[in-house]
């Protein structure tokens, strides 16, 4: 006696149901509230930070989870801020890396700065440069070259200068003025 059997067919996964939604509220730790009352977490592709009022694409996956994975607009878009929820590392790595400012750009950070060109230079051009320090600024380098139209410099204890010889010259007058001078 034969049996008849169906063909075992495999069930494919449940597709995504997109659609738009706006959110209304920001719950933290990248979970946000719908204006249709769902609550949507923040896709790891989803870069830009999602704000109250933002118009988003959702993706509502087959298991119940909800997600914004596109920020579509934003009523007053003055402001935007990349960020992934949850990750403590955010690095952007390419052959090469292009950032440009019609303005200002600000670099900041509450602990260390590190830029480094290991097998290359660090070029800094500007109008002006100023350096604030509060501690001490170390530089260990093979050559120091320097050209200025004028160079002052003012030490309130001590200011001193060594090395196998030492050259002062000018091409018209040298000044030596102190309480006492010791030559030799």
């Amino acid at each position: 006696m034969h049996t008849y059997r169906q063909p075992h067919k495999t069930q494919s996964p449940a597709q995504p149901a997109w659609n738009e939604s706006t959110v209304v509220v920001e719950l933290g730790e990248g979970r946000f509230l719908l204006e249709d009352g769902r609550m949507a977490m923040q896709s790891l592709s989803c870069l830009v930070e999602t704000h109250i009022g933002d118009r988003v694409l959702v993706a509502a996956c087959g298991n119940g989870d909800c997600y914004v994975v596109h920020v579509l607009g934003r009523p007053q878009l003055e402001e935007v801020s990349l960020s992934v929820p949850g990750a403590s590392l955010l690095r952007i790595q390419q052959s090469m890396l292009d950032l440009a400012s019609t303005g200002h750009i600000a670099l900041r950070s509450l602990a260390d700065v590190e830029i480094s060109a290991s097998g290359g230079a660090i070029r800094l051009t500007a109008q002006d440069l100023f350096q604030n320090v509060s501690g001490s600024v170390v530089e260990n380098m093979r050559h120091y070259v320097a050209q200025a139209e004028h160079y002052l410099l003012e030490v309130k204890q001590l200011l001193r200068q060594h090395g196998q010889q030492v050259m002062v010259t000018a091409d018209s007058d040298v000044k030596v003025d102190g309480e006492r001078i010791s030559m030799g």
